[in-house]
């Protein structure tokens, strides 16, 4: 799904203060020099995790990446790396993981060097074809790399991570929590973004580069599971959703995937390809994504069976239809700060209202205590 096929929520948020003791503020660092040729080996021991299914949530393309390569063998300084360290001791990669992941792809020869301008010679080359001396130049080379250790206080170690998020080509909010919250509810997750039900409703037929998709299923989980904790400040609630998820128990992972995935078919049932958009006066479907719609969709129909929301198809589109050209109060909980709590249980509501009415079943969908 493409970045431009999800309407954009206004509401970019300030995190609150932290309330954390002085005496639990702590940061550990230790800096280290990462030698290039050991990257194959740590990535295939799982010593150093980069991105899950990074081949395919690349975001450097190929002649960025052999501008790397050519700067370590100019032996040019490569920007410091940072990663965190996890429960297993192993390290995820939180800024430079498309400077390494690049490296990577180079070494295990699935990169052919293009765009050179200084040692163009070697244009159209994967490293098995370089000679013996610029393999070595390559695998001899070191990156400056900071460990932000396990033991830092987890909000201060994410905090961190925000400001280091810098780079030319940024971490999402959902890139920095699948980096810093690695565990059975993230993996879960990126499994179930490969949906096709759900890639489907969305219109497309693949992951999202950027992780979109991710963080709708996380949204999902985190409003269905534990809507009453929802203060009003969103990264934060979703942050400490995933991060709690790390340890979860098989039975409620399970709980999790099946309950997802029976939401998705229901909801693929009533909209098909049309899920999760507004619709006009002339029955058409915005091309765009509205994730407020997708809440109160997603949400109401996890209560409600395949068939009885089948046997109130064309209903449920029209009251859909009608909320979005006629109810100002919908219009506005969809249309701005989607993320504010009012507008949330607003448009929760008002949908319920409209479910209730043609004779659905469906519990109140509230936010916050």
């Amino acid at each position: 799904m493409a970045d431009d096929e999800i309407v954009k929520e206004d509401d970019d948020e300030e995190r609150p203060a932290f309330n954390i003791a002085p005496k639990d503020r702590k940061l550990i660092a230790q800096p280290f020099d990462f030698i290039v040729g050991s990257l194959e080996k740590q990535v295939e021991d799982g010593d150093l995790v980069l991105q899950d299914d990074f081949q395919r949530r690349q975001v450097w393309d190929d002649k960025k990446a052999s501008r790397l390569i050519e700067s370590l063998l100019l032996n040019v300084p490569i920007p410091v790396c940072y990663f965190a360290e996890l429960d297993d001791g192993s390290y995820s990669v939180i800024d430079g993981q498309q400077r390494l992941t690049s490296v990577w792809r180079y070494l295990t020869n699935q990169l052919a060097l293009s765009g050179l301008r200084v040692r163009p010679e070697l244009n159209k080359k994967r490293f098995v074809e370089l000679d013996k001396v610029d393999r070595r130049l390559i695998t001899t080379r070191t990156i400056r790399c900071i460990v932000i250790q396990k033991e830092s206080h987890p909000e201060i170690r994410f905090d961190v991570f925000e400001r280091l998020n810098s780079a030319s080509v940024k971490l999402t909010p959902q890139e920095l929590r699948n980096s810093n919250f690695r565990g059975k509810l993230n993996k879960l997750i990126i499994e179930l973004c490969e949906d096709k039900t759900f890639q489907k409703i969305r219109r497309t037929d693949d992951i999202d580069a950027r992780m979109s998709d991710a963080e709708m299923i996380l949204r999902f989980f985190a409003f269905h599971f534990n809507g009453v904790a929802y203060k009003g400040v969103f990264a934060p609630f979703l942050d400490a959703y995933l991060s709690a998820g790390q340890h979860m128990p098989d039975n409620e992972i399970d709980q999790h995937r099946v309950r997802f995935i029976n939401t998705v078919g229901r909801v693929d049932a009533v909209f098909g390809r049309n899920a999760f958009r507004q619709i006009d006066a002339s029955n058409n479907y915005a091309s765009q994504i509205n994730r407020a719609i997708f809440d109160i969709i997603m949400l109401s129909f996890a209560h409600i069976t395949r068939d009885q929301l089948i046997g109130k198809k064309d209903e449920i589109v029209a009251e859909l239809k009608d909320l979005c050209l006629n109810d100002a109060v919908f219009q506005d909980a969809i249309g701005r700060a989607t993320r504010d709590r009012t507008r949330l249980n607003n448009r929760a509501r008002l949908w319920v209202e409209r479910l209730r009415k043609i004779g659905l079943q469906c519990p109140d969908l509230k936010f916050g205590n």
